[in-house]
């Protein structure tokens, strides 16, 4: 992969290994290549087919040029992670720390047509590409408020990520389903995220992370509420994907002035 990422890891630096690592953009011409070259090298680190992982760069190039054009060219930052809820799965996410201006609530949630333009949030008629690319492969992508990973401070912004399926031999590098201390890992993964959490030992263990945000451990699986659509159950090693929820509804929450609600659109 590019090299110097910065990452949260369980072992080792490969996403394999469970690592949530994280690049920064460079501002200017650059950022699409950059970008290609990160989503390249995760696929390749996959065994991905040649066709998917063309068509991953191409996607994640056009993300990366909104970001770097229509959002805050100077804290922008590429993320790339490992799950298996739904399905198996790679997401790659752009980030950048313009405003977000995401829709007022669940009744403003509905998503773009795919003759349409996308948000301000996002910017450029390209993002019909994205759609009609990831579509195409089965995946799914979206925009939500989130905070920076790199830098010292939590910094607000937004998120536009997509996600790649995993064929059955790519599947095969996934990191186990229980991964080990489960607790410890979410409130490491929350700690770098600016979210402070804590843990509540019973029948059932609960980690919270602030009012109307808790992860209930149990059965072996993750769980927690995703506003509109109910209960959501993950395994123990997607604990990265279930700290980027708690952090988006906590963005979401503090971005409306209120508790946590739905967010502004998903094409899932």
């Amino acid at each position: 992969m590019p090299e110097n990422p910065q990452t949260v890891e369980k072992a080792g630096s490969k996403l394999a290994d469970g690592a949530f690592p994280a690049w920064p953009l460079p501002p200017g011409p650059a950022a699409a290549a950059f970008a290609r070259s990160i989503a390249r090298s995760a696929l390749a680190e996959l065994g991905m087919p040649p066709q998917d992982a063309q068509d991953a760069q191409t996607i994640i190039s056009e993300l990366a040029t909104n970001a770097v054009v229509h959002g805050d060219r100077n804290r922008a930052e590429v993320w790339a992670y490992l799950s298996r809820h739904p399905s198996p799965r790679l997401t790659l996410t752009v980030f950048d720390a313009a405003p977000w201006r995401g829709a007022a609530g669940p009744a403003d949630a509905a998503a773009p047509s795919a003759g349409e333009p996308a948000s301000e949030a996002c910017g450029g008629r390209g993002l019909m590409l994205v759609n009609a690319l990831t579509e195409e492969a089965g995946g799914c992508w979206g925009v939500h408020p989130t905070r920076r990973r790199l830098g010292p401070d939590p910094v607000s912004g937004k998120a536009v990520y997509f996600t790649v399926p995993l064929p059955e031999a790519s599947a095969a590098v996934l990191p186990p389903p229980d991964p080990g201390p489960v607790p410890e890992r979410l409130r490491e993964l929350a700690g770098a995220r600016g979210l402070r959490s804590l843990v509540s030992l019973g029948e059932v263990t609960v980690v919270h992370f602030g009012t109307g945000l808790w992860v209930w451990v149990k059965d072996g699986s993750l769980l927690y509420e995703l506003p509109g659509r109910g209960v959501v159950r993950c395994p123990p090693s997607d604990a990265v994907e279930v700290v980027e929820q708690m952090v988006r509804l906590s963005e979401e929450g503090a971005a409306g002035g209120r508790a946590p609600r739905a967010p502004s659109w998903d094409l899932c």
